[in-house]
């Protein structure tokens, strides 16, 4: 290429590359997506070794968002927050994971501008710690545990990418996620073989690649860990 034209083409391509990421807003819609409590086996190097289960119900004005993951031989991660239906934003969030005789709980609340609320937390062989959280949020941002649901309610299509930030509740930070669609698969499931997008989450850890049926009401079948011989499946459903 004649190097006067250069600098053009590097622009243009810059610009075709933000135009393309679509902002994660715009065209999300709920009733896209089924979102009701549902039920995955975890296959962890081949072998069956736990459970998650998952959902959101509608109360008033607000969401209750459920996660309940299980993992041989000791691993339990139970999780339920309340998100506003309209913006997706959280008042409130409660995890408690335990692993052997260790453990972390974690019990947030958003008032206004601020995240209010405790961090108890015990190693192997240590005592608990406790940690007060009152801070001005700078950065107020879904739930991870939500936009991990909310992913399937997005415009989806072959290419689709967008990025946004999420909160991280077991870390206690917001971090930025890449939603990246790329191609379809089929998907064996216990109620049969399922067209799905992948829709990859990076940037994150872990990252994870959801299959979203390409039909509506869009559902998740399967989560594949990133880097891991693991990934969770979807039973089948009375509706399926």
């Amino acid at each position: 290429m004649n190097r006067r034209y250069r600098p053009l083409f590097l622009i243009l391509a810059m610009l075709t590359a933000t135009t393309a990421r679509a902002e994660w807003r715009d065209g999300l819609n709920l009733d896209n997506a089924d979102l009701s409590l549902f039920r995955m086996i975890m296959i962890n190097e081949g072998q069956q070794a736990g459970t998650m289960e998952y959902g959101w119900t509608r109360i008033g004005n607000q969401y209750l968002v459920e996660d309940r993951t299980s993992m041989a031989p000791n691993i339990l991660e139970s999780a339920s927050a309340l998100i506003d239906a309209k913006t997706l934003l959280p008042y409130t969030v409660m995890v408690k994971f335990s692993m052997g005789d260790s453990m972390m709980n974690v019990d947030l609340r958003w008032t206004g501008g601020n995240r209010q609320g405790q961090i108890i937390s015990r190693r192997h062989g240590d005592g608990e710690t406790i940690r007060d959280v009152d801070l001005v949020e700078d950065n107020y941002a879904p739930l991870r545990m939500a936009a991990i649901g909310f992913v399937a309610a997005l415009p989806l299509q072959d290419g689709y990418q967008t990025s946004f930030d999420w909160f991280n509740t077991m870390a206690n930070r917001t971090e930025q996620v890449r939603v990246e669609t790329g191609g379809r698969a089929r998907v064996e499931t216990p109620g049969g073989s399922i067209e799905a997008y992948k829709v990859a989450l990076r940037g994150v850890m872990p990252e994870n690649i959801l299959y979203i049926t390409t039909s509506k009401p869009r559902r998740i079948v399967r989560i594949d860990v990133v880097g891991r011989d693991m990934y969770f499946l979807r039973t089948a459903d009375h509706s399926e």
